[in-house]
């Protein structure tokens, strides 16, 4: 039983991580509000598999990919968070929302980045 379990959970280990593997690709080359949405998805999930199934991964290699992971999740959310600020606000305070725009450009500078050092890590 445990074999079998050990099983599924590389399997969807592996599965995640090719998805995720993926979502950096897209976010990295067109980071719009669906790519980073698809990215923060493809984190949770793969987070929630890791932490699920831990016994069945390396401890310490885990550890370091889940941290990688939050901080992956946490650059993602600070773009996100900046456009849902400016889809709530609209037109209705031109200011704010350039400044939030601004906000979101760091925010992105910072994100492709952490993507591309994401892509060059290793985390098999």
């Amino acid at each position: 039983m445990t074999d079998s379990i050990d099983r599924f959970a590389r399997r969807r280990g592996s599965r995640l991580l090719k998805k995720l593997a993926e979502e950096v690709e897209g976010a990295r080359r067109h980071p719009d509000e669906k790519a980073i949405h698809d990215l923060r998805v493809s984190i949770r999930r793969l987070s929630q598999c890791l932490n699920e199934f831990q016994q069945f991964f390396h401890p310490r290699k885990t550890k370091k990919t889940l941290k990688r992971l939050h901080r992956l999740m946490t650059l993602a959310a600070e773009m996100r968070n900046r456009d849902i600020a400016i889809e709530l606000i609209g037109p209705a305070d031109s200011g704010l929302v350039l400044i939030l725009g601004h906000e979101r450009e760091q925010a992105k500078r910072k994100l492709a980045k952490a993507l591309r050092d994401w892509r060059r890590g290793d985390i098999s």
